[in-house]
């Protein structure tokens, strides 16, 4: 094998490559331009007259926040807590639905009577029939099982809106005679 000497050949290639790679890359790139700086001068406009200085500006938004803060607190007294008068379906059937669907249709709260939470409930049962549940303010008063017939349905819906109303009313009695100051409780069985 013969060796080859590019010693003095291989800088200079080496140099004229960089060189011609780098002008490339130079005319490649943009020239950049400084941002130009805009003088303002400074002037004193007076504010239009039809536009409110900031003071009365706070004092007229306070005012509006005030006004409508009272309207709204009006209107919550009115209607009462959210929360109050609930009847809630956690039925689970078609005889259930059907169900809850007929005492919700017809259910009117005594008078005077806000405050409450009546759940239907319905729990497993075999065949064609449902074990209903009517739970009112945390105690259940009803638990019968039902078939699917809407003449059945409808019957067992109205005696339970009036053994709910009466579980209300007869709560409701409880609570203004202990608040009068009769402290006995009366005897339910």
């Amino acid at each position: 094998m013969i060796p080859i000497d590019f010693s003095h050949k291989w800088p200079r290639l080496v140099l004229a490559m960089g060189m011609l790679v780098a002008g490339q890359a130079a005319w490649a790139q943009p020239t950049r331009k400084l941002p130009e700086k805009k003088v303002t001068t400074p002037t004193s406009a007076p504010a239009p007259s039809n536009q409110l200085s900031a003071l009365k500006t706070e004092e007229a938004l306070r005012m509006l926040l005030r006004a409508d803060s009272v309207a709204s607190q009006r209107q919550r007294a009115k209607l009462g807590p959210e929360s109050s008068g609930l009847v809630v379906d956690q039925t689970i059937t078609k005889i259930g639905h059907d169900f809850y669907d007929q005492f919700y249709s017809r259910w009117e709260a005594p008078s005077g009577i806000n405050d409450f939470t009546i759940l239907v409930g319905e729990k497993p049962s075999r065949g064609n029939n449902a074990i209903i549940t009517l739970t009112v303010n945390d105690e259940e008063l009803l638990e019968f099982p039902l078939q699917g017939k809407d003449e059945l349905i409808s019957e067992a819906s109205q005696q339970a809106i009036e053994i709910a109303a009466n579980s209300l009313l007869q709560a409701s009695s409880l609570s203004q005679q202990l608040e009068r100051g009769n402290k006995q409780a009366l005897e339910t069985y």
